[in-house]
């Protein structure tokens, strides 16, 4: 979380540097905690803001607290650029460090060059305390730096002197300028003279869908005692809006303290409408067919539409692939859908087989090592080899086997596409046959009676084919019959073994139907 935060900072930080304005006046960090790391962030950065309060970054919540600041960039008279550094993972660290110091940004720079790297010299602004007594400028407030101890190393930063104490009591190290238990790390501007809050809001979701409900922040200086919302019907400093509609809407907050209300501050919203719900397939891998009881089955969710979860029936995952296997022989059947935007498709199932013995080898397998044998069905879909761990799998002397079964119904005058490619490994050239029969690789027949209806050798084999007759040079595939793509590693070079013994060429498999 904290790296990709880097880069969405250092974005912001150029976009600051490239000679646009930047509006001076206050800005808010906002402070959040991690608890699986027990790490505090604060962040000052609207474009961080947004993503933490989106959930880009799980785990990270708001602790309600935060102070002021200057932008980057604001050059207020008297305030001090505050530097930034990130800590190396390769050092054990992952967090953040802020100075407001020169001297110390620089010393940090120098004595832990690859253990702290520098961000920016300026993610915000603040005032500087002097840096004997620790005393801040008229117009600010102390900002406490309290520092675990801890090999992780991680600061928090915060402006209430109770938190600072509790900081203490589990621990915590106080660092900063000045005597006693209490130094001061930067001062924070305050807002107390007279000046009404500004309000900067966030969303967590500002390309949320129809039916959702996405939370507005205010991100408001000043101490705001009340909240006004336009277009939500908040009465806090947060408030929850939905749209039953598509379409851009602006919404509102302006915040009132005892210097009085500050200008409504909008953000947009762009609201989304429900994609096409997902539309499933299944495929269906085994080292027999059918599959043997003990051994696994993987099956394969083939689905448009971009599913966000899965859902899956007799088997157990979260994600598009499902291991599944059997105790006892006989059919079981399995289904799965696929949901996105809160929405699920409907259920695709397969029934799979379950036998207590060894098949026969399908078709012409028998000549072969071993066979991965993937009954896809009719669909669109990419499947790896690689899916399928059991021994021997797509072995480097075995065969791929993917069934393809025409629907009776099936009608098209487009062109439909298979392409193999190398998956994690080597180029490896690949003979592939399109047949009536598994681990057909005999010369071709056109009619498909005594050989494949087609033979390709590359080392990544594309093939198109139609409905009906063959055309266009193009082979043809009947509605209602079964064909058989035969994939195996092979150089019609020197009539030998593409793939080396010791490690794995695993493919992948795509289909576009017609």
């Amino acid at each position: 979380m904290i790296h990709l935060l880097r880069t969405v900072a250092l974005a912001a930080v150029v976009f600051a540097a490239s000679g646009t304005p930047v509006r001076a006046g206050i800005a808010v960090a906002v402070e959040y905690y991690d608890a699986a790391l027990d790490h505090y962030f604060v962040t000052a950065i609207p474009a961080e803001v947004a993503a933490l309060d989106g959930g880009q970054f799980p785990g990270w919540v708001r602790t309600g607290l935060s102070f002021n600041v200057y932008a980057a960039g604001s050059a207020t008279p008297g305030s001090t650029p505050v530097c930034r550094f990130y800590g190396s993972p390769a050092a054990g660290l992952d967090s953040h460090f802020y100075s407001a110091s020169p001297a110390e940004c620089q010393m940090v720079l120098q004595r832990f060059p690859t253990a702290w790297l520098l961000e920016s010299y300026d993610v915000f602004e603040v005032f500087l305390p002097d840096l004997a007594t620790g005393q801040c400028p008229t117009g600010s407030i102390p900002v406490y730096r309290a520092w675990n101890t801890r090999a992780d190393s991680n600061h928090r930063y915060t402006t209430d002197l109770t938190v600072l104490q509790a900081m203490l009591a589990k621990g915590y190290v106080a660092e900063g300028y000045g005597p006693g238990p209490a130094p001061t790390a930067m001062c924070s501007p305050s807002t107390g003279g007279g000046n009404a809050p500004v309000c900067a809001p966030s969303a967590s979701d500002t390309a949320p869908y129809v039916g959702t409900t996405v939370t507005l922040f205010a991100n408001c200086s000043g101490n705001p005692t009340s909240f006004t919302w336009g277009g939500c019907p908040g009465v806090g400093g947060r408030c929850d809006v939905t749209s039953s509609v598509p379409g851009t809407l602006t919404y509102t907050v302006a915040a009132t303290n005892a210097a009085g209300t500050g200008a409504p501050a909008p953000i947009d919203l762009h609201w989304r409408a429900l994609p096409p719900v997902p539309q499933c397939g299944m495929v269906v891998t085994t080292n027999t067919a059918p599959p043997v009881v003990g051994s696994s089955a993987v099956l394969a969710a083939a689905c448009s539409n971009t599913p966000t979860s899965y859902n899956w029936t007799n088997c157990t995952s979260a994600g598009a692939i499902c291991p599944a296997q059997s105790g006892t022989a006989g059919p079981v059947n399995y289904s799965v859908s696929g949901s996105n935007a809160g929405r699920t498709g409907a259920p695709a199932s397969r029934s799979v087989n379950w036998v207590a013995t060894t098949p026969p080898p399908p078709g012409l397998c028998s000549q072969y090592p071993s066979y991965l044998f993937s009954d896809l069905g009719w669909t669109d879909a990419l499947i790896h080899s690689r899916d399928f761990t059991d021994a021997p799998g797509f072995a480097w002397n075995a065969v791929w086997v993917v069934k393809l079964s025409v629907p009776p119904d099936a009608s098209s005058t487009q062109t439909g596409k298979i392409s193999i490619a190398e998956f994690d490994g080597p180029p490896t050239s690949r003979e592939v046959t399109i047949s009536r029969f598994p681990c057909d690789f005999r010369t071709p027949d056109p009619s498909g009676n005594n050989g494949p209806l087609l033979r390709d050798e590359s080392a990544g084999p594309t093939e198109f084919f139609v409905l009906g007759a063959s055309s266009g040079g193009k082979v043809g595939l009947a509605p209602g019959l079964d064909y058989y793509v035969n994939i195996r590693n092979w150089n019609a070079s020197t009539s030998s073994i593409s793939c080396d013994s010791s490690i794995r060429c695993d493919a992948l498999f795509f289909i576009s139907l017609p």
